[in-house]
């Protein structure tokens, strides 16, 4: 920090210092103007924030992008995401919605080179050409595409070391005709990484109905290797016309291992100690296509049009094999044959999705402005799991957990919306949107149906001085997973399983918003008002109160008020600041605990970013973010942040860039959860566990090179947009 402070001083010393010429300088030839997106652009929708322009993005996934996006935190303990604290948050891919678990989506955002990705929405104010599915928000990742003329190619690679080595490669080329484009990417990842959780506490023990004492911990490493491509395309046969598509496709081979321990002390005298370790090797593999056009009709209305398809394989083979010792160390057999020595399982799973959409804008006259659109969807869902119990040396079957499920599907939607210019400050939009949703699974006999209208309301007002109002209101729903339903169980020890809930409702959520925009200040107030909120890993138990469950869970309600306030600021010309604060006002009730309870907290977090301008072409970024206590259903989560830090180095006559990262700069990324202190739960289980980031075992860094060659030229578009999201299309 002594050495930033004096590279600053020095920065601020030559920055205000004159600019003369003597008499012998001869005048340049042409002079090159390069600027910086900000980082951050406040919509009516929400945010935008341009990630190119952080240093942290360089050898980052996306996963770890969003990690350090202010209000989003990603759980990686639950694979669920929340935004500003609320979680039902559904993540789009340009625009369209990814049709996969939540845990299948962090495996695929963590197999995302960040280097191709031009910027992430996010969109707490969604109107009503979006899904409604997120009632917690929506989170849009933007990939790049070619929009210069001439040829352009940009290659990038990092090194780094943490709990193992790392490595990303990645190489981009684009080149842009007067009437087309084309752009393709190509990138991999290797990355050792070591995360895990520890704890201990009480509970009445599940078989021997007794007060015990426990330990548990599982420590996990994971070796990863990924290879992804990326082709776009696009053409423009006439002025009023634009062609276009892409192709995604991602492979990706992962090696886990974790050692899963744990140890009963009974109350009786009586104890046992459980070593096991999991060896698994997931086989995942990705493809996406899609094709869009856009017509201008006239000089006042567009049709656009869009049919994507993904295809989603996934084979996790795993193998448990288990020990059991007595408290002087010495092995043991427990006689309960819930106690084996081994579990091996298999899980297959495959989701195709095709979607289409079309959407219809135009103009009457100069105060109207009308949408009109239409989206159908179908997906189908497969897997095949199994899990094996090594009894007596044989092989066995554990009916309970063996699974064979397929689904399908079929989501239907219909909207309009219309924008009134009421003057040349103020506008009035009005949108309304019906869904019609339906998932098939075999396992049961009944769909799951729901059909419902989804109104949005915004009225903006800017002022003379460039600030700006707005007030909105929209509803939103976020719909299960099919494998939130699906009750097949997965082991977590003797003891305990994971499961789904085929009893899990949908999320209906209203939000009431206002915000006000300065060019420095962002405030904004809403209340929000959730239907049956879920919740993952949630614990209860089976019906003959023998064995722990992990399944989602729905609250009865969670009502919020929340304040958020976003400032920024440049003390000098090279110095640039920006704060964040989220404030919320909630109050819960959980039913699924041993009693019905409710509960009203405040959740507060903030967020910080300097970007800093330094002598010798160096250029610095120092970021972080803090949750402060909170409550999350029947758990209570202690305050935990992180701070990170980035230096880059220009090298002179475009001969690139070097970088150096180094994430959670103090090893602070950890967990601490008190699993049943908000209220007491199944079997009476209090206990509290650290769960830890990688980074808070190890020191990770990162040294990234970076090198563009070729010269374009921005050019100039035919293309209409509705918004400032020209490349999404719905």
């Amino acid at each position: 920090m002594i050495i930033l402070f004096f590279l600053a001083t020095s920065a601020s010393s030559q920055l205000s210092g004159k600019v003369e010429r003597s008499k012998g300088d001869s005048l340049l030839g042409e002079v090159v103007v390069t600027a910086k997106k900000e980082l951050t652009k406040h919509t009516p929708g929400g945010k935008v924030f341009n990630i190119q322009s952080s240093l942290l993005t360089k050898g980052s996934n996306a996963l770890q992008v969003l990690e350090r996006l202010p209000g989003v935190i990603t759980d990686r303990r639950n694979n669920q995401f929340s935004l500003n604290g609320q979680s039902g948050v559904t993540v789009l891919f340009n625009g369209r919605r990814v049709g996969l678990s939540m845990e299948e989506l962090m495996n695929l955002l963590e197999s995302t080179v960040a280097d191709n990705i031009d910027k992430i929405e996010l969109i707490t104010s969604a109107d009503a050409k979006y899904d409604a599915d997120g009632s917690g928000g929506i989170i849009n990742i933007i990939f790049k595409k070619s929009e210069q003329e001439g040829t352009r190619v940009n290659a990038s690679a990092t090194l780094g070391y943490g709990y193992r080595g790392k490595a990303v490669g990645s190489i981009s080329l684009s080149h842009g005709f007067k009437n087309a484009s084309v752009f393709g990417s190509y990138s991999w990842i290797y990355d050792g990484v070591r995360s895990g959780f520890m704890g201990d506490g009480t509970n009445e023990d599940l078989l021997y109905k007794g007060s015990t004492f426990a330990t548990f911990s599982g420590i996990s490493r994971r070796f990863q290797n990924t290879h992804n491509l990326n082709l776009t395309g696009e053409i423009r046969p006439g002025i009023k016309t634009t062609l276009g598509g892409d192709m995604a496709f991602s492979t990706n081979k992962t090696h886990n291992l974790t050692n899963n321990a744990g140890s009963w002390q009974y109350d009786n005298g009586n104890y046992l100690r459980y070593m096991a370790l999991s060896e698994g090797n997931n086989r995942r593999h990705n493809i996406s296509t899609s094709v869009y056009s856009k017509h201008k009709l006239s000089a006042n209305s567009q049709l656009n049009l869009d049919a994507s398809f993904i295809h989603y394989n996934s084979n996790n083979p795993a193998i448990i094999n288990a020990r059991y010792y007595d408290e002087t160390g010495d092995p043991v057999i427990p006689a309960d044959s819930n106690f084996t020595s081994g579990n091996r399982g298999e899980s297959f799973s495959t989701i195709e999705a095709l979607t289409f959409s079309m959407d219809y804008t135009s103009k009457f006259g100069k105060k109207v402005q009308a949408e009109f659109g239409s989206r159908g969807s179908i997906s189908e869902n497969s897997n095949n799991s199994r899990v094996e119990r090594l009894v007596n040396d044989q092989w066995t079957i554990d009916l309970r957990s063996q699974s064979v499920v397929n689904s399908r599907e079929k989501i239907a939607a219909l909207y309009t919306q219309f924008k009134f210019l009421l003057n040349t400050n103020a506008s009035f939009q009005l949108g309304l949107r019906y869904e019609y949703w339906r998932r098939d699974i075999g396992l049961y006999k009944e769909p799951f149906i729901i059909g419902k209208l989804f109104p949005s309301l915004l009225y903006t007002r800017s002022f003379t001085n460039g600030s700006a109002l707005s007030v909105g209101y929209n509803r939103r729903i976020s719909r299960p997973a099919y494998t939130d339903l699906v009750s097949s169980l997965f082991y977590n020890d003797p003891t305990f399983v994971f499961s789904g809930n085929p009893l899990l409702k949908p999320t209906i959520s209203d939000i009431f918003k206002a915000e006000y925009n300065q060019k420095q200040l962002n405030i904004s107030l809403s209340f929000q008002a959730d239907q049956h909120p879920v919740l993952r890993y949630q614990i209860t138990s089976n019906e003959t109160k023998e064995i722990g469950i992990s399944s989602p869970q729905n609250l009865d309600y969670q009502k919020n008020i929340n304040l958020a306030i976003n400032y920024s600021l440049q003390p000098a010309m090279w110095w640039k600041i920006t704060l964040g604060s989220t404030t919320s006002l909630r109050n819960y009730k959980v039913s699924y605990s041993l009693q019905p309870a409710v509960k009203t907290f405040i959740f507060q977090n903030l967020t910080f970013n300097q970007q800093l301008q330094l002598p010798w072409q160096l250029e610095a970024e120092l970021n972080g973010w803090y949750n402060f206590r909170f409550y999350e259903g029947t758990n209570i989560i202690s305050g935990f942040g992180v701070i990170n830090f980035a230096l880059a180095k220009k090298l002179k006559n475009d001969k690139g860039s070097f970088q150096l990262s180094l994430p959670d700069l103090f090893g602070s990324f950890r967990v601490r959860t008190h699993i049943g202190g908000m209220t007491p739960i199944a079997f009476n289980i209090d206990t509290h566990s650290t769960w830890r980031n990688e980074s808070a075992f190890y020191r990770v860094i990162k040294l990234t090179y970076t090198r563009s060659f070729g010269k374009s030229s921005i050019r100039s578009s035919t293309r209409n947009s509705r918004s400032e999201e020209v490349e999404r299309i719905q």
